[in-house]
């Protein structure tokens, strides 16, 4: 392992040595990485891209005993900052990699950053039940940790994808071409499924292989796929009037 994947570790054991590991996902290139380093994709050929963790909690008043994290990672040798817009909790390792944490907005989403009972302010945001109600826990370096499968998270990344800044929208566009060629397609069309309306439909747009998020350069294996999930994902037709009819 390198410094950062060290680092990564690291803090994993924090989160398991008190407890906090099970009430949070893995989110962006982390899980990517876990994918390529357990037995969830293990001949994905993963490129780090980013310094960033990200970690999702699955439930504001969970655990039911709340937990002081940003405390405790202070007493270990983290620095502790807010975010300045948001005043999100942000976790700094001592080599410079910084961890944040977010959550599912839901209702009318008033609140941007909710307080948790793992101690830190986490980043509300939409799209994040297809996340949290698909994940698979897999067995990382003695650790058991949870990250979402890969079928949600392309599909996550297709809905936001239109949302991201200009780098990100790239980004993303290449860890879904990257993956696309390892997950199974037909968990992917069950979780398209039960997605929203809208959800369904940024996923339709996205797949189009003229959106300029994506790469000048696809291969075949993730363009075969491409082509199967424009097939799979395809608006049922409208019923017919004869068919209407003979059903009245």
């Amino acid at each position: 392992m390198n410094e950062q994947q060290k680092e990564f570790l690291q803090f994993l054991t924090l989160l398991e040595n008190n407890n906090v590991l099970d009430h949070v996902i893995i989110l962006g290139s982390w899980a990517e990485f876990i994918y390529a380093n357990s037995e969830i994709l293990p001949d994905y050929p993963l490129t780090l891209r980013t310094l960033d963790v990200d970690f999702l909690v699955k439930n504001v008043r969970r655990p039911t005993t709340p937990v002081n994290l940003t405390t405790l990672a202070i007493e270990n040798g983290y620095d502790f900052a807010k975010d300045v817009m948001y005043g999100t909790t942000k976790i700094i390792t001592p080599g410079g990699m910084e961890i944040e944490f977010l959550i599912a907005q839901k209702g009318s989403g008033i609140e941007p950053v909710l307080k948790t009972n793992l101690g830190v302010n986490a980043q509300a945001l939409r799209h994040m039940e297809m996340l949290i109600n698909n994940t698979v826990s897999t067995n990382f370096v003695g650790l058991n940790v949870h990250v979402p499968c890969p079928e949600s998270y392309v599909l996550h990344k297709m809905v936001i994808n239109k949302e991201r800044e200009s780098a990100k929208k790239v980004k993303d566009a290449q860890a879904i071409v990257n993956l696309l060629p390892y997950v199974n397609m037909e968990i992917l069309t069950t979780i398209f499924k039960g997605l929203t309306k809208k959800e369904k439909a940024e996923v339709r747009t996205f797949i189009e292989l003229d959106n300029k998020s994506l790469p000048h350069e696809i291969p075949l294996a993730a363009k075969v796929r491409f082509a199967e999930l424009k097939t799979k994902t395809s608006p049922d037709p409208p019923a017919s009037k004869e068919k209407n009819l003979e059903l009245q």
